[in-house]
């Protein structure tokens, strides 16, 4: 998840989002504008939609930070599910056929 500012209105979900070294500001799920900052974003939402009553600051705002997002965290995180859901690791795995059964496979006749 990438670091964002959030606020709803009763004109829909209002946020600014980092992309990158810029900021876009965005509808529910409609890209606004990008901007080079949060502040430029806020101010061209609170100028094209002064109906939605948005907050003068970003302080007033919802702020979610940006989760790390390292290849090793997503892998412990994987691991650690995997190991929590009663499985035991020193088990072998077993292998199940995905076909019906009594269904014959394509191209296979049933006589010897």
């Amino acid at each position: 998840m990438m670091s964002q500012y959030v606020f709803p209105s009763s004109r829909g979900l209002f946020r600014i989002v980092r992309h990158g070294h810029r900021w876009r500001s965005l509808i529910e799920a409609r890209e606004w504008a990008r901007h080079d900052s949060a502040e430029a974003a806020l101010d061209a939402l609170r100028l094209a939609w002064p109906q939605a009553r948005l907050p003068q600051t970003l302080g007033e705002w919802r702020y979610i930070a940006e989760e790390p997002a390292l290849p090793h965290a997503r892998l412990a995180r994987a691991t650690n599910t995997f190991r929590t859901s009663s499985v035991d690791p020193s088990q072998a795995r077993v292998r199940r056929s995905r076909r019906i059964q009594g269904r014959p496979s394509r191209g296979v006749t049933d006589h010897g």
